[in-house]
């Protein structure tokens, strides 16, 4: 099967194709503009890349959130449209799902990490350590230090919040307790999203694209103006 993930929860946003278990191809780049302006552009460009087409594809993958709340419409709505144009199904990965399975086998409990601004992260807390990711919490908006409150013994920290928030972890772990993953594996990965992504589709667990909506976790400031006006 051939997948095609795409993550926009984050200002680094994700592109991957695989085939069964092999990666074809994965692009990252910084979102210097809007997602609208460039996504589809890119999407088109690793196809062409591994001589595929959009058909030749079995399924597309989407980064559901928690995220940012544009580039997590813009993520969906264009996974909707290839979709639609297609009539290939579409599957819904977790942000922090696919974070956390960077991260397999570790023998500390895994926490990603996402800034989601207003000083505080989104967050869960995983078990990973038989090679599959299992969530142990739920999804948090939250602060690094009610976090961290909730937190016993080591833990892995991982994900693009980690090089925003490291020396601030240090302080609240004392050091000892933390270890982080960095590099590669510490950002988004379109290929990530596709592979769990494969392993929904093979299950048969396809999304309803009339009632898929983001994983917002917190509401977006228009979602808090409109409920205060």
């Amino acid at each position: 099967m051939r997948i095609l993930g795409i993550d926009t929860a984050t200002m680094l946003a994700s592109i991957g194709i695989i085939e069964d278990e092999k990666v074809l191809v994965e692009m990252k780049f910084d979102v210097k503009i809007t997602y609208s302006e460039v996504l589809l552009y890119f999407v088109d460009y690793l196809l062409r890349s591994s001589n595929l087409k959009t058909t030749d594809l079995d399924g597309f993958s989407v980064s559901i959130g928690p995220g940012s709340f544009t580039g997590l419409r813009i993520g969906l709505s264009t996974v909707k449209g290839l979709s639609f144009s297609t009539g290939k199904p579409v599957v819904a990965v977790p942000t922090l799902d696919a974070l956390a399975s960077h991260a397999l086998f570790s023998f500390y409990p895994v926490v990603p990490l996402i800034d989601a601004k207003k000083n505080q992260v989104y967050s869960a807390v995983y078990d990973t350590k038989n090679g599959q990711i299992k969530r142990k919490s739920p999804y948090f908006a939250i602060s690094l230090e009610d976090l961290v409150r909730k937190l016993s013994g080591r833990v892995l920290f991982s994900g693009p919040g980690v090089f925003v928030f490291r020396k601030r972890l240090e302080k609240l772990m004392k050091k000892k307790k933390a270890y982080y993953l960095l590099g590669e594996t510490a950002l988004p990965s379109g290929v990530a999203v596709a592979k769990l992504g494969f392993e929904k589709l093979k299950k048969g667990k396809i999304e309803d694209l009339s009632s898929l909506v983001p994983l917002y976790v917190r509401e977006s400031e228009a979602e808090l103006k409109f409920k205060n006006d």
